[in-house]
């Protein structure tokens, strides 16, 4: 063998080697190998347990962020409360103060009702004139948290009447003071709704409808002592809030009268009890808007009178209405609260109602 050949074949040896080796290097590591590097592997797995840890992380992050907190809630309350209090005049009925909260409340109130009134019958001949009244009430209210879940209202209203028919008359003066006691049987949670009980006093204070010249003059009273007891509830229904109660007022009698009617003299008056309910719904419009609508219905029992010794009874009376509330709040401590009704039943009348309370705490 010549000495070309033998480079030859030493070239083409070292040429095979070095592709092997090559080859070798390319390819993954073995299992082996990786059992033979624990470090990389145990980086690996930290590596792979901080992912999850991130991943768990950012998920309760936002579970946090969906939950309501206590200034959230709070915002809740206070938008619940603005609605039931542009439902209803006496808004003790439906909204029981924080204790040693003290709320001051002005609110105005104009109602116009008007009805045809017979006033001679001659032979064919028949007087028809047609009667408006107009009654404005201005009234001063203050309520006070005595126990987390009692507290005390009392109000004197301040009224101007209007009635114009042949002969025009008009009166203003005070009318009946009033002080209410609530009390919250329960509070809302889950299915269950708010209930309110409240017990009231009505005192004769303003003009007795039995004592005046019923020709000459106007009444600004019912001329009764009254007490009255109502339950309600509200429940709140996201976006709608569902609220409604009853109530009963019972008049003590009437005595030691001593009134002309028409040639007749009143001598005693059994007014007759009533009974009266409301339903209604309101919705949160915004942080500081509210809008509520609601149907209220009243039934007064018949009445006795003793006219010259003599018993009389009179018929029982119904009146439904519908009301249409907004409310406004102006700041965190005052709002607007402004309804519209409209008679339903029996006289053509409407009214306006528009209240102003703000509170402050001790």
């Amino acid at each position: 063998m010549n000495s070309s050949f033998k480079t030859l074949l030493c070239f083409s040896c070292a040429l095979c080697l070095l592709v092997t080796g090559m080859a070798f290097a390319a390819d993954p590591p073995s299992p082996t190998a990786e059992r033979e590097d624990p470090v990389r592997a145990l980086m690996r797995r930290v590596e792979s347990m901080e992912e999850e840890l991130n991943f768990y992380r950012k998920e309760q992050e936002a579970r946090v962020s969906l939950m309501p907190t206590e200034q959230d809630i709070g915002t809740e309350r206070d938008r619940t409360e603005d609605v039931l209090r542009a439902s209803e005049e006496e808004a003790a009925k439906y909204v029981l103060l924080k204790q040693r909260t003290i709320e001051m409340r002005y609110s105005l109130s104009y109602s116009h009702s008007t009805y045809d009134k017979i006033t001679s019958a001659q032979s064919l001949l028949i007087d028809i004139e047609r009667e408006s009244y107009y009654h404005f009430t201005n009234t001063l209210g203050i309520s006070y948290g005595i126990l987390p879940r009692l507290s005390v209202s009392a109000s004197i209203p301040f009224v101007y009447k209007y009635q114009k028919t042949g002969d025009s008359v008009q009166e203003t003066d005070l009318g009946d003071a009033s002080l209410t006691f609530s009390w919250q049987l329960l509070r809302e949670q889950d299915w269950q709704p708010s209930l309110l009980l409240s017990l009231g006093y009505t005192a004769p204070t303003g003009r007795s409808p039995f004592k005046i010249d019923i020709q000459r003059e106007l009444s600004t009273g019912n001329g009764a002592h009254s007490f009255n007891a109502g339950l309600s509830f509200s429940k709140v229904l996201d976006p709608v809030i569902a609220f409604g109660g009853i109530g009963f007022v019972h008049s003590l009698d009437i005595t030691g009268l001593d009134q002309a009617r028409y040639g007749y003299t009143l001598e005693a008056v059994e007014p007759g009890h009533s009974f009266g309910y409301s339903l209604g719904m309101g919705f949160a419009l915004s942080y500081t808007t509210s809008l509520t609508f609601r149907f209220q219905a009243s039934h007064q029992a018949r009445s006795k009178y003793t006219i010259n010794k003599r018993a009389f009874e009179s018929d029982g009376s119904s009146s439904a209405s519908f009301v249409l509330g907004t409310g406004w709040r102006i700041n965190p401590k005052t709002s607007i609260n402004i309804s519209l009704g409209y008679g339903l039943v029996g006289l053509e009348d409407y009214n306006i109602f528009v209240s102003i309370p703000f509170d402050f705490t001790l």
